[in-house]
């Protein structure tokens, strides 16, 4: 994350109107109901890390000194210490004068979490290392490990006493240093971490630093979060109702928003405007293709790091074709490129298709978010529905999604079909053949 990233207000660009639900979760944190920890959810490349900063940096508007801090997980991952990486962003944010006093109520508490994991650590060593020896020198160790085990259960216990008791003396040092200035802490990218830290990440939230004064907000893709707990405890787990255990309140960030108080606007739509209305290359591709282009970000739900793929695959094919794409060209045929170079950002197994000429159209739905094919023609069609219908004809493989159309239907498309694309020989060139020349052009194979 660049500098320019991590220091981003909602006053620098607030593209996607967000800076209500940051004040709205602020009131929350105002507020005496308790909603830590918060989980602000969604997909990859939805814009949560940003949005992180500047919720960050909201909070720390008009004070004296931080009351927020931003953690990048992932870039922790290799501790192998959670519990450490939480204390480290609280004490960041407290005054030199109390740290002192928190750190020796902390060391305690934390040396019975890192001996657990120490002692399991060296019990998987011991397995490894067993496995390999004869059998007669495997029964003597295994005689030697009960008497361990025998003379360290009680120790055991007692170190789960103390770490009781440790652990509370902490919470009670954090609400004594957070009584005036309630801190948040903003931990970003747990969906991209190892399954054991991330889940050790929210299980050491509610175990260890469970205190008035201290706020988490997790900013993460859930779905992936769950696929954590599952990994780490079994699919017989029911993930989700895990998870609720330790989370209070969560909020997905919204993929549209209102323009002038009225219209939804798809912020993926818009992105594409931001990228492409500052871009020479883009803006060509955009005055000959613009309908398809924001058609193909709806219709296949692109994120925001999706549309930046799309953007940078378009580029690379204007660079190659000395910007074919343009106000100039023949519109038919810039759609069946755009279309083209669609399926190869999000679907290669489509896209071979099409160029091997098999035409996988079970792909092709799944790239366009499409389960099947309407052949009723009493409302307007879509470009996207005119182009896949001229590859569903020109498909030589059996889809029960997407079934070939009648004699009547036929008739009724092509007339429907030829209307559309009046200026072009479609049927001596094929749809599937441009198509694939917009490939084979991003495989740098033309």
């Amino acid at each position: 994350m660049n500098n320019f990233t991590s220091e981003i207000t909602f006053s620098i660009r607030d593209e996607y109107k967000r800076k209500n639900i940051a004040q709205k979760i602020i009131q929350l944190l105002d507020s005496d109901i308790g909603i830590s920890p918060l989980v602000i959810d969604g997909g990859w490349g939805t814009g949560k890390t940003e949005f992180a900063h500047k919720l960050k940096n909201m909070l720390n508007e008009n004070q004296d000194v931080p009351i927020a801090v931003y953690i990048d997980a992932f870039k922790e991952d290799h501790t192998d210490a959670p519990i450490l990486t939480l204390l480290a962003a609280i004490i960041s944010l407290i005054p030199e004068d109390q740290t002192s006093r928190l750190i020796e109520k902390a060391i305690p508490a934390l040396k019975f979490g890192l001996k657990t994991s120490l002692k399991a650590g060296t019990a998987w060593l011991l397995k490894q290392s067993t496995d390999d020896l004869a059998d007669e020198f495997q029964d003597a160790i295994r005689k030697t490990n009960d008497a361990i085990i025998d003379k360290t259960v009680g120790s055991m216990l007692q170190d789960h006493i103390d770490a009781e008791k440790n652990i509370q003396s902490l919470k009670n040092a954090l609400e004594e240093v957070t009584t005036e200035r309630p801190l948040t802490i903003i931990i970003d990218e747990l969906d991209r971490c190892k399954p054991s830290f991330a889940v050790s990440i929210i299980e050491n939230i509610k175990h260890v630093f469970d205190s008035v004064g201290v706020n988490f907000i997790l900013i993460t893709n859930t779905v992936q979060l769950y696929a954590s707990i599952n990994h780490m405890y079994g699919i017989s787990v029911n993930s989700r109702q895990y998870l609720d255990k330790f989370i209070k309140f969560s909020i997905t960030l919204p993929t549209h928003y209102k323009h002038l108080g009225n219209s939804l606007v798809n912020a993926s739509e818009q992105h594409w405007r931001n990228i492409s209305k500052n871009d020479n290359v883009l803006l060509n591709a955009n005055a000959g293709s613009e309908k398809m282009i924001s058609s193909l970000i709806n219709q296949g739900g692109l994120s925001l790091r999706e549309v930046e793929t799309f953007a940078r695959h378009i580029k690379i094919f204007q660079v190659l074709t000395n910007n074919s794409i343009n106000s100039n060209a023949l519109s038919e045929y810039t759609f069946l490129e755009i279309f083209g170079i669609f399926l190869y950002s999000f679907n290669k197994k489509s896209a071979e298709s099409v160029v091997d000429k098999t035409i996988n159209l079970d792909t092709i739905g799944d790239a366009l978010n499409i389960q099947n094919f309407n052949y009723t023609l009493n409302r307007e069609r879509s470009t996207i529905q005119l182009v896949l219908y001229g590859l569903i004809r020109e498909s030589n493989c059996n889809s029960t999604r997407f079934p070939r159309p009648t004699p009547e239907q036929k008739q009724q498309w092509d007339t429907f079909l030829t209307s559309h694309y009046q200026n072009t020989n479609y049927e001596a060139n094929g749809f599937s053949l441009v198509v694939a020349s917009a490939i084979n052009t991003l495989m740098l194979s033309l």
